[in-house]
């Protein structure tokens, strides 16, 4: 079984990684398509999602309905990259790889993907089918399996069942020392727990280890919603920040329309309405983000209405 952590690169990486796939698809498709798989986990592992999809859909795009004989969880793996522009052909193509498998996916990296792509808009009896026949899998599959038991939404576990499983995943995945793994069950479990504050530390950390730029501003964000309902209001102005700054500099629209309401917020709590209105003004101009535009409106009504009462 292939593992699913991201240690086999083959001395490739980065654009690497790239430009093999991209000279594969000019001599040798079967090939394109395993340097599709092989590097799920790598891609997945560094945020680099869009990386991924850009592959997949030139392999796709040349493949079109046909799956090259011994290469069906290959093929799975390309269309869940690329699920966002794939043909609904190709679509079904993988839906059907899944439903006919009867045994655990060789590549331990494909549990996850395909549950975390696609196991939403599956039936839970369909999700809980594909966990039960990986977990017979090697240590880092078993780890899956156990988090996407636990992952909200995914299966019919009960809260405290779900608790537990990702509880497990996570002692697994630190068994392995795998931090993508551990990442990913810390933002799932506190999704579930009722005092979530210290597994979002954990898991910023990790994120903050990882590079995951994104995934670290978001986290920042939401622990600035935590400390702000405690009444932190310093601890929370300085994580609203720090998620402005990540997203500013790579120019993540929505990390910004957020840090910004948070910061709103914050000032607004602590009696700087000017402050409040500036960064309220600021989300505003960014009418393309229709939720944050209508949580800043919400929130400058608010805002209006302190000024009125004072």
């Amino acid at each position: 079984m292939t593992s699913g952590g991201s240690g086999e690169l083959n001395h490739l990486e980065g654009d690497q990684v790239v430009s093999a796939i991209e000279r594969a698809c000019e001599s040798d498709l079967r090939t394109a398509l395993r340097l599709v798989a092989r590097y799920s986990a790598y891609w997945w592992s560094r945020g680099l999602q869009d990386e991924a999809a850009a592959a997949a859909e030139r392999v796709l795009s040349m493949l079109g309905r046909t799956v090259p004989v011994g290469l069906d969880e290959e093929y799975l793996l390309a269309v869940i990259h690329g699920a966002a522009s794939a043909e609904q052909e190709q679509v079904e193509l993988a839906q059907q790889i899944v439903l006919t498998a009867t045994g655990p996916f060789r590549y331990s990296v494909t549990v996850l993907l395909w549950s975390l792509v696609f196991g939403p808009f599956e039936p839970a009896a369909v999700v809980e089918d594909v966990l039960e026949r990986n977990e017979s899998g090697d240590a880092w599959a078993r780890a899956a399996v156990e988090l996407c038991r636990g992952y909200p939404g995914l299966t019919r576990a009960a809260p405290s069942d779900a608790a537990q499983a990702l509880r497990t995943a996570l002692g697994r995945f630190r068994m392995l020392e795998d931090r993508w793994g551990m990442f990913l069950a810390l933002t799932a479990l506190r999704q579930v727990v009722d005092e979530p504050l210290d597994l979002t530390t954990d898991a910023l950390r990790l994120a903050e280890e990882l590079c995951l730029g994104e995934e670290t501003a978001r986290l920042l964000c939401e622990r600035g919603d935590l400390y702000r309902a405690l009444g932190k209001l310093e601890d929370a102005h300085e994580d609203y920040s720090r998620a402005l700054a990540i997203g500013e500099h790579a120019d993540f629209a929505e990390t910004v329309a957020a840090a910004r309401l948070g910061l709103a917020r914050t000032a607004r709590h602590s009696g700087n309405l000017p402050a409040a209105r500036a960064h309220l003004s600021s989300v505003l101009a960014f009418p393309e983000l229709e939720d944050a535009h209508s949580e800043a409106l919400h929130e400058l009504a608010v805002l209006n209405a302190s000024e009125a009462s004072a």
